[in-house]
């Protein structure tokens, strides 16, 4: 049953494996993919166009009137040819500069549309490159996972030999058929992962079976600009931040919108009249400004007043909420760096002494193969702490990337391939 699980994942594997040579796929590569495939960002774009043609429309005058008047006809008078009739055209002329503030308060939604634009745009490349972080630990951990498998499945050959020959108890045959099955369940799961991890990546532009060999991701990243990081200007950046704030000043034009509104506007008609009984004509000229006595617009002001406060308030509600996401951002950042320096610089290096020292005493006969087993199977089990260590690191670096507005993902998604810089 052992060797049949063996021969399921490693056909698997392997063919898995001969597809990912075919293609290389960069976290530079991942995240263009994203930004060019994703409807994200084109559905915030198409969100700016509109609200920047609401913007021209609100600085739009009204369009003028034509005003047709008959008077005086019918009942005991002639038809149609005695009466009076006016014809004019109407125009309103705004007052106070509400058309004007109309638009800018249109403008500054415009600039919020963008902020928010910029938001989905960093959410979607964080969203990447943790997909793409996860992706990468579930490969190199298969590929662990399975060489591992394959050292307990040739060990325990090795062991039911001498079993078979009498040189070893079948007690030993026992335990080796253990330790290949607490491995074959380890690359199993390895294997699950591992397509889980490279579906999910592909759906983010667009579906399918992903088939690539991957990169470290933390080659990519400049470790020392995430040091000793100011909290104030590590956020100010922050696009939900910067969104928030244009909202803020978005409620801020509609206030002045709404006090321009409060002013009357004027209409003035010019137009001549004939008189049907004399059959003479006449200029006539009309001003009409509405008195603001009942209606000051008072409530459009309060209201506009109140949403402003409303959304400073919001503002300083998230500005303290990412402080505190900061904080745990930076704590997360520190201590992934040092289980990922102590993995790397002491336990590894350990582990792979102890591992030769194990060898040699095999070799010697001065230790057993279980036990030179269980020291093998300890090793591996390092390099997959050292796999999710790294995973850990690069997605704390992600977070407080994103938390500053993706400088170094956005780096990474402008910077120009050595090939075509070469060309």
């Amino acid at each position: 049953m052992a060797a049949l699980m063996l021969a399921t994942v490693s056909m698997e594997t392997a063919a898995a494996q001969d597809a990912q040579a075919a293609s290389h796929l960069t976290l530079s590569d991942a995240l263009n993919r994203a930004l060019d495939n994703n409807p994200i960002t084109n559905a915030a774009d198409e969100e700016i166009r509109a609200v920047e043609s609401e913007a021209r429309q609100a600085g739009l005058w009204d369009n003028p009137t034509f005003v047709a008047e008959v008077e005086d006809f019918g009942g005991d008078r002639e038809g149609l040819g005695d009466a009076d009739t006016t014809l004019s055209i109407n125009q309103t002329v705004p007052l106070g500069g509400d058309r004007s503030r109309a638009r800018d308060a249109a403008n500054a939604w415009a600039q919020a549309a963008r902020a928010d634009r910029d938001l989905q745009r960093t959410r979607l490349l964080a969203d990447t490159a943790q997909a793409y972080v996860a992706a990468h630990a579930a490969s190199e951990t298969l590929a662990v996972r399975l060489e591992l498998l394959e050292l307990a499945n040739n060990s325990a050959d090795a062991i039911n030999s001498r079993v078979e020959a009498g040189r070893a108890s079948p007690i030993e045959r026992s335990r080796a058929t253990v330790l290949i099955g607490r491995a074959t369940i380890a690359a199993n799961e390895a294997a699950s992962t591992q397509v889980e991890q490279h579906d999910r990546l592909a759906a983010i532009w667009s579906g399918g079976r992903l088939d690539a060999d991957f990169v470290s991701p933390l080659d990519a990243f400049d470790l020392s600009r995430f040091e000793n990081a100011e909290l104030d200007v590590w956020i100010s950046e922050n696009p939900e931040l910067q969104k928030l704030h244009a909202i803020t000043r978005a409620r801020a034009q509609e206030i002045r919108q709404e006090r321009a509104a409060a002013i009357p506007d004027l209409t003035v008609g010019a137009g001549v009249r004939r008189f049907g009984g004399t059959d003479e004509t006449a200029f006539v000229a009309t001003v009409e400004v509405p008195i603001p006595v009942l209606n000051r617009n008072q409530g459009g002001v309060r209201a506009a007043a109140s949403r402003e406060n409303a959304a400073r308030l919001d503002e300083e509600s998230t500005r303290r909420a990412l402080l505190a996401q900061f904080a745990s951002a930076s704590g997360r950042f520190e201590r992934a760096r040092s289980t990922h320096e102590q993995l790397s610089e002491n336990i590894l290096p350990a582990s792979e002494n102890a591992l030769s020292a194990a060898q040699e005493a095999y070799r010697e006969g001065a230790l057993d193969v279980l036990n030179f087993l269980d020291i093998q199977r300890s090793y591996f089990d390092v390099r997959v702490d050292l796999i999710a260590a790294q995973s850990e690191l690069a997605s704390a670096l992600i977070e407080l990337d994103a938390l500053a507005g993706a400088p170094q993902l956005n780096r990474m998604v402008n910077a120009i391939p050595e090939e075509e810089h070469n060309d």
